[in-house]
């Protein structure tokens, strides 16, 4: 697949026109339990997005490639409060270093979290300060990556009797599956298609 057209103005530009205030309202009604940041950058010359592996002492999803984010606490004004307070947490990145471009229908993880995914640009020489007990380690990943299709596997669950198949994405010695694979699926499908 061309990848050439797929800047960051692109991804700016679609994902804000994509944003919806329904979905803050459905979020809010809904009390999901977690949100992240999805969030791009330009890094080595080509639009990225920044993952993280979560740390092997976590209780949920431990070692597993994830975008900045957690559970939704009492305290958080609204879903996206709640991303842009763990990727602080977990990165260091204030707020003020995020322009959030749009907010995205939630999905669910297979240990049954609602996940909120919110769209946006971090700035490019943001100075991470990964919280080791929550992160072991960073990574921005082309976006390329996530369109060409040498990159897309198919993973076979198998839990509780019940078989599924999901995509998955490899990058470098990295596996990006489950809930992170399906949020970055769904945002570049609405940047690929549009007319």
């Amino acid at each position: 697949m061309n990848t050439s057209k797929l800047t960051i103005q692109r991804l700016e530009t679609t994902l804000r026109s994509h944003s919806d205030p329904k979905i803050e309202q459905d979020a809010l009604g809904s009390s999901p339990p977690a949100a992240v940041s999805l969030l791009f950058s330009i890094a080595n010359g080509e639009p990225c997005v920044l993952m993280i592996k979560r740390a092997a002492n976590m209780r949920h999803h431990s070692g597993e490639w994830a975008f900045p984010g957690g559970k939704i606490d009492d305290t958080d004004e609204s879903p996206m409060a709640a991303a842009l307070r763990e990727t602080k947490e977990e990165l260091g990145i204030d707020s003020s270093e995020i322009d959030i471009w749009c907010g995205m229908k939630p999905v669910d993880t297979s240990s049954g979290f609602e996940v909120w995914p919110y769209a946006g640009r971090v700035t490019d020489e943001v100075q991470l300060t990964p919280e080791a007990g929550e992160v072991a380690e960073v990574v921005n990943i082309p976006v390329r990556v996530f369109v060409d299709d040498i990159s897309k596997r198919t993973i076979t669950i198998i839990r509780n009797g019940s078989r599924r198949e999901m995509v998955a994405y490899a990058y470098e010695d990295r596996i990006i599956w489950g809930a992170s694979a399906w949020i970055i699926a769904n945002t570049i499908d609405i940047v690929m298609n549009v007319a």
